[in-house]
């Protein structure tokens, strides 16, 4: 029997539930602005035009970087990529991608809503 990849199966679930995050948020987006559902920053709850853009744009970022990890779980798979790092890689990626499309929603917000 075949050991399991540590790290495929690492980005393939956690990708996948990155998808049906951004899927459920941009079925199910937040109306109005609170402090419980959504994509919630300073920026994102200045006003309503920016929260609207902001659950929007989000829950499309989120799909597809849960594509994204998700792909690149089926390539070490098929790879047969082992490792004893490989837990450690896919905790550091999942650490580093959340804070790479914080950082990449925020700039868009601060493009299309600067401050007034």
């Amino acid at each position: 029997m075949e050991s399991i990849n540590p790290l495929a199966l690492i980005l393939c679930c956690g990708g996948l539930i990155f998808v049906a995050a951004g899927y459920v948020q941009q079925k199910f987006p937040p109306k109005k602005i609170n402090y419980f559902y959504g994509y919630r920053t300073r920026k994102s709850m200045r006003d309503q035009k920016s929260w609207d853009f902001a659950q929007t744009y989000s829950a499309r970022q989120m799909q597809k970087m849960g594509a994204g990890i998700t792909l690149l779980g089926g390539l070490v798979w098929l790879l047969d990529i082992h490792s004893i790092w490989s837990i450690g890689a896919g905790i550091t990626l999942f650490i580093l991608c959340p804070l790479l499309m914080l950082v990449e929603i925020e700039m868009e917000l601060k493009k299309r809503f600067p401050k007034k």
